[in-house]
């Protein structure tokens, strides 16, 4: 079953990334569990692919289109951004139910708001991903406890406001340079 899981999270995948070797960057059960460990582990590479697994069970996560060193970039003003990232970074669940949550943006040939454009968000504190009216993952500095939720960046399953969850484990993957033969 969990080679299946595999195969179908790696055809979501874009083409161009599945020519890669993916690499484990970061794991809460080695690494143990802090933003900051985190962030010296997994800042530098983009894209990166997060695998969260809750204490009940459910096994979900988010490919992440922008590395997470971009955090700290600073606008026009000398401002931190809040929100970084891009259309390709997707949600996705793996169990108990398998399912893909892209960009809405990729799903309508109008103009999205730019509440539906919060694709990243991160800072000692927390890490999101999505943003508008909600967090679709939201998880705090400890990377202990998190939540999902619906927002309007993208459409997620499941209920609004759903309750903070345990996290068991939370394992980052990278990807290598060199392609596979």
């Amino acid at each position: 079953m969990i080679i299946l899981l595999l195969l179908t999270l790696w055809s979501w995948l874009p083409v161009r990334i599945t020519m890669y070797q993916p690499i484990l960057l970061y794991t809460t059960e080695e690494h143990g569990c802090s933003l900051t460990t985190f962030y010296v582990r997994v800042e530098q590479h983009e894209p990166t692919l997060l695998m969260i697994k809750t204490c009940n069970n459910e096994v979900f996560g988010a490919y992440c289109s922008s590395r997470w060193g971009e955090r700290n970039l600073k606008d026009d003003r000398g401002n931190r951004q809040a929100y970084f990232g891009t259309g390709e970074t997707f949600l996705f669940s793996l169990y108990p139910e398998r399912a893909k949550y892209p960009w809405v943006g990729m799903e309508t040939d109008r103009n999205v708001e730019h509440s539906a454009e919060l694709f990243m968000a991160a800072d000692a504190k927390m890490i999101t991903i999505g943003g508008g009216e909600g967090q679709a993952i939201w998880m705090d500095e400890n990377i202990r406890f998190g939540k999902t939720d619906r927002c309007q960046t993208k459409l997620l399953g499941g209920e609004t406001g759903s309750p903070l969850k345990l996290f068991r484990v939370l394992e980052v993957y990278g990807f290598a340079t060199e392609q596979l033969n």
